[in-house]
């Protein structure tokens, strides 16, 4: 048994996908024989939050642009402040009267125990029966998209990692715990806190910066491009069909620009290293 929303697009050819999402994961194929965007939006979990916001997700059509929100999962405290952290490899957020777990699908809500997407202790007291098995996989919220070629992403996240195989038109994208990892695309925009930025290609605009991670394009044939990251390392390749500014900016970290000597080059670093 699980939880899922599934939307296919009404309107054939590329799609302006809008997505916001809390925690888990985003999954993105570009297939240039698709004909109408998919999105399928999932959890092994049956009740509890996580199964809540996959079956409260929205999906809007206007023309090409479709807007996709996943409610977050950890608003059972609306209003109260929200803060993380990070604990070995798992993201542990709170908010008001919630905590949750990030990827264990562990998620304690007024007083409440979920394990797995399962009530295990409510009101003070155990509700599930003696051993009973639970998942923390199953807490988990998995967003699998299918786009035609050329179409462009925007995503939102607090705590999801973004993986796109095949080349868009556009990402914008932004995250406070989260990394993209995406093949080519011709503008880049993207900002996270916690997290990595690196992409194969981009081909005409770049501007990418990140507080703890890096920031890395293997083959950069843009314009106009900018880099940064706090605690971490700008790494790009530039082509000889690149033009324009490139800036590349570091705190604490390393900047490695290779193949740019034809290009109007900025780098700065305040403790770290040019290369």
């Amino acid at each position: 048994m699980s939880s899922e929303q599934i939307h296919v697009m009404s309107t054939a050819g590329a799609v302006e996908l809008d997505l916001s999402v809390s925690h888990g994961a985003v999954n993105v194929t570009v297939d240039p024989t698709a004909v109408h965007g998919r999105i399928r939006v999932h959890t092994a979990a049956t009740e509890g939050t996580v199964a809540d916001a996959v079956n409260g997700t929205t999906f809007t059509e206007h023309g090409s642009r479709l807007t996709v929100s996943v409610p977050d999962d950890t608003d059972g405290a609306a209003g109260g402040s929200y803060s993380v952290m990070q604990v070995g490899g798992n993201v542990v957020s709170f908010n008001g009267g919630v905590i949750n777990t990030g990827m264990t699908g562990v998620t304690i809500s007024n007083g409440d125990i979920w394990v797995g997407g399962q009530r295990v202790v409510a009101g003070g007291r155990v509700v599930a029966e003696q051993g009973t098995a639970v998942g923390g996989a199953a807490g988990t919220i998995t967003v699998d998209v299918i786009l035609p070629a050329n179409s462009s992403l925007a995503i939102s996240t607090k705590n999801a990692e973004t993986t796109v195989r095949g080349d868009l038109h556009a990402i914008r994208f932004e995250a406070h715990n989260g990394s993209l990892q995406a093949g080519g695309v011709r503008f880049l925009e993207a900002e996270t806190h916690n997290g990595s930025v690196l992409l194969d290609a981009v081909e005409e605009e770049l501007q990418a910066s990140t507080h703890n991670g890096s920031v890395t394009i293997g083959a950069y044939s843009g314009r106009r491009g900018s880099a940064s990251a706090h605690n971490g390392d700008v790494t790009i390749t530039a082509t000889p069909a690149s033009s324009g500014r490139l800036a590349a900016r570091t705190h604490n970290g390393t900047i490695r620009v290779r193949g740019a000597s034809h290009l109007d080059l900025k780098t700065s670093t305040h403790r770290g290293r040019v290369w």
